[in-house]
């Protein structure tokens, strides 16, 4: 059953929505994450206390930390750890080696060297840059790490600020390949090293993450809740058509604003949703087009996927400016030749991989060179770190994500790829020390969720979407109306029409009491061989109506987990 395309009168519901929402974040900006009620049901109560009795309470404040109610899905569910959710090793959700993530604060002249035990998040990256360039930024939930900053009056200003996000390199794909970032390794011997560092967010996924590293707050303010939000009746991509679905102001927007838009603000990335670490752009409250760089199709079932070439795709354009000669300074096939020369032989192959059926090289390790070489050309033309007004500069490398999801965390094609990544770290710091000045630049690294484990590792049950998606629809949409009664099955949420649903005579506690019940037999992965007694083992943790999360009594809604401790 597919989605129908939206009436002209239904685009014009969603219109007015953004504007509305668009009005409510810059009143939010003063004052304060927008409470929002849930409608309460007569067992919510007894459900959210016998939750909290039977599901880690770190699990439940990700879920809630992640939780909008006017965008989220109306039905939350966990699958039982270590099932993974395995059509494509989906990496949503809350448990510990998706969530524990690099966080490298780097400087001399600007850190205290060592390592720090006390709890750290992506949250705390937007208030420790401002305080690095010493402006005053209160983010909603994170912090700035000023234990690891020298005293202010001990350390004068950088002239550039330099956020690097390795994507999906989570601290389980550093101890997978030990020796193989030892470039990672001397900076952390430099720098600050935050040892328990976290997403603390459930949905742990691209637009989740970028949003908390540049605003500081996690989904229940920023509005990005996860790859889908609600708007209306409508759902979408937040990161498509630009930052409209931004609900709060990033560091770099506040920073920019007030020096008179004069710091040289820019990201290179790859999908739209990456530049939500940066800034609005031109959106907001007179801010300028920041300079923006990614690699995305926009518009559909496409929405969201890596193209072959730079672009700013959409809208997006309205808000940033996209540099010309991005497609010009560098050719990606000298870096697949490079690659393809590894194995002593030049074939077109990496390992035994066609690198041309790898979109002729971006999905594999010669992506994460040429788009140095694209970084450099950016920071020289733009005039990054060229005057003593600190600039900020965001970078998200995405090969470790795409070979994750393609091969896995633990696979020799990994290993390449996380070589190639710490060989791109050694050579930004080489060129930004002879660009901006050694000691002149600082850098923040982290990654914005780990990499799953695939079920031969992990010892769970791989849960095939596709065969529970089909369940659930079978199960509860059985009038053939053409009408969807869910709307959107993530891998922890889901959104349903509730038109649709009181027609099916549904509730959603009976779609959760069936999704909790849901079997290996029934939605294994068909190639997994299922052992003695297992066909009957139940392979999600719990299902629940998302009106259960107001009723939480062991989670804060306002809750920062980086305060512990």
């Amino acid at each position: 059953m597919t989605h129908a395309r939206p009436s002209g009168t239904r685009r014009l519901a969603a219109a007015a929505a953004l504007i509305v929402l668009l009005a409510s974040a810059c009143a939010a900006a003063t004052a304060g994450p927008r409470a929002v009620a849930a409608p309460v049901l007569a067992t919510d109560a007894a459900t959210a206390k016998q939750l909290c009795r039977d599901v880690p309470q770190r699990w439940l404040q990700r879920i809630a930390n992640g939780y909008r109610q006017d965008f989220s899905g109306d039905l939350q569910y966990l699958p039982r750890y270590p099932n993974p959710v395995d059509g494509g090793l989906s990496h949503a959700g809350p448990w510990d080696h998706l969530q524990h993530v690099p966080l490298l604060v780097w400087g001399p002249g600007y850190v205290k060297p060592g390592v720090y035990p006390k709890p750290a998040g992506l949250v705390d990256i937007a208030p420790t840059s401002a305080a690095l360039v010493k402006f005053p930024y209160e983010s909603p939930d994170g912090r700035a790490l000023t234990e690891a900053l020298l005293p202010a009056s001990e350390r004068e200003l950088p002239k550039l600020v330099v956020t690097l996000v390795w994507d999906s390199s989570g601290v389980n794909v550093l101890e997978e390949w030990p020796d193989d970032w030892p470039f990672l390794q001397r900076m952390i011997d430099q720098g600050a090293w935050f040892s328990n560092a976290n997403v603390d967010i459930s949905n742990s996924n691209t637009p989740p993450g970028h949003a908390a590293i540049g605003t500081g707050s996690y989904p229940t303010t920023s509005g990005f809740v996860d790859e889908w939000v609600r708007i209306g009746d409508e759902l979408i991509h937040p990161g498509d058509g630009g930052p409209q679905l931004l609900l709060w102001p990033t560091f770099a927007d506040l920073y920019d604003q007030a020096n008179g838009n004069e710091p040289v603000v820019g990201d290179v990335a790859t999908l739209a949703s990456h530049t939500m670490m940066m800034s609005h752009g031109a959106m907001w409250h007179g801010g300028d087009r920041d300079v923006s760089v990614v690699r995305q199709q926009i518009g559909g079932e496409t929405s969201g996927v890596e193209a072959v070439e730079w672009n700013l795709p959409g809208e997006a354009r309205l808000y940033y400016r996209f540099p010309p000669y991005a497609n010009e300074v560098s050719q990606i096939e000298a870096f697949n030749e490079e690659l393809d020369r590894a194995d002593g032989q030049l074939d077109g192959n990496w390992r035994s991989h066609s690198i041309e059926d790898l979109r002729n090289g971006f999905d594999t390790p010669a992506r994460t060179p040429y788009q140095s070489q694209l970084i450099e050309a950016v920071v020289e033309r733009e005039g990054f770190g060229a005057d003593d007004i600190p600039d900020l500069l965001f970078l998200n490398y995405k090969a470790i994500d795409t070979i994750g999801h393609s091969f896995g965390m633990s696979s020799v094609e990994m290993q390449d790829t996380v070589r190639y990544q710490d060989d791109a770290l050694r050579q930004i710091k080489t060129f930004l020390d002879d660009q901006v000045g050694a000691g002149e630049w600082v850098m923040l690294l982290t990654a914005d969720h780990g990499s799953q484990y695939p079920w031969e590792e992990s010892g769970g049950i791989p849960i095939d979407p596709t065969k529970m998606k089909a369940l659930v629809n079978e199960r509860f949409d059985a009038d053939d109306d053409g009408v969807l009664a869910f709307e959107q099955i993530r891998p922890t949420q889901l959104w349903a029409n509730d038109e649709e649903l009181a027609q099916n005579g549904v509730t959603l506690e009976q779609v959760a009491d069936f999704i909790a019940g849901l079997t290996a037999a029934e939605v294994a992965r068909t190639d997994y061989p299922l052992g003695a007694g297992e066909a009957d083992d139940l392979v999600y943790e719990t299902a629940f109506p998302s009106s259960v999360m107001s009723q939480l009594p062991c989670v804060r809604p306002d809750a920062s987990l980086t305060d512990a401790g």
